[in-house]
């Protein structure tokens, strides 16, 4: 029962990158849908201020992709298409908090949505074996971690993603702690397995997005993608499970940046 868990949050740190989402689906009136738009060309405008002051051409082409996607919104809007403008708006203000990031130096979301899901990852396991461990502290240090780590979740969902990956990493840092204490040592073999596995299904997927032709960038991340899975792969095979699961955290975090290009192509 815990694979769906976390695959449903995944799914919803992927499809909600912006506050609000969970409420515009279950009261979406014109008035919740025109505050969302506002918000979006807020963070546009903000956007293309830290953009027009550098050179950035990655930056500049997210950008663009906000402000077209931010338009279609409007014309929808318009139409009274409230749903289909909730969308459009909610991925432009992605597109635009990702220019902000690449302007920055911030952390990639995508890489941040893969911590997260390692995490999450952690945590069940280490939740199931520290059931027998008669260390208080340990549980405590999970109770903790499970509180850190559901604030995380909620703050790559608002886009914040600094504070999401800081809240993560503090979240493994108290599992790994927790399971130190009850000398229970982690088992890098199964969580680079399981990682493998996912970055797998994320490269099939951007395989079958981009098939198509029309989006060269896409494919370019795909085959860095492809290229860092191998390596992840071989060290496996030799037994370097640390560095397969570095590796293969890189390469699903390239595919599944691939996937979503393609497919909003």
């Amino acid at each position: 029962m815990r694979f769906p868990v976390r695959i449903l949050v995944v799914v919803s740190c992927l499809l909600a990158m912006a506050p609000g989402l969970a409420r515009a689906q279950s009261l979406l009136t014109p008035e919740r849908v025109q505050e969302a738009l506002d918000r979006t060309d807020q963070r546009i405008e903000t956007a293309a201020a830290l953009v027009a002051g550098v050179d950035h051409p990655q930056a500049e082409t997210e950008l663009e992709a906000a402000r077209v996607l931010q338009a279609q919104a409007r014309t929808e809007f318009s139409a009274t298409h409230l749903r289909v403008a909730m969308d459009l708006t909610l991925r432009a203000r992605a597109r635009a908090d990702r220019a902000v990031a690449l302007v920055k130096g911030l952390p990639d979301p995508d890489r941040v949505l893969n911590q997260l899901e390692r995490t999450r990852d952690a945590l069940d396991r280490a939740r199931d074996r520290i059931q027998d461990c008669d260390q208080d502290r340990a549980s405590s240090l999970l109770r903790v971690a499970d509180e850190m780590q559901l604030r995380a979740e909620a703050a790559a969902r608002e886009s914040r993603f600094l504070a999401a990956l800081q809240l993560t990493l503090g979240a493994r840092d108290r599992v790994m702690r927790a399971l130190r204490m009850c000398r229970i040592d982690e088992d890098v073999e199964s969580a680079a397995t399981r990682a493998l596995q996912r970055t797998d299904d994320w490269i099939t997927r951007a395989r079958a997005a981009t098939q198509g032709g029309g989006a060269p960038q896409a494919a370019e991340l795909l085959t860095r993608a492809e290229g860092l899975q191998t390596q992840a792969q071989s060290q496996f095979r030799n037994r370097n499970f640390e560095a397969s699961l570095r590796l293969t955290t890189n390469a699903g975090a390239l595919a599944r940046r691939a996937a979503r290009l393609a497919e909003r192509r």
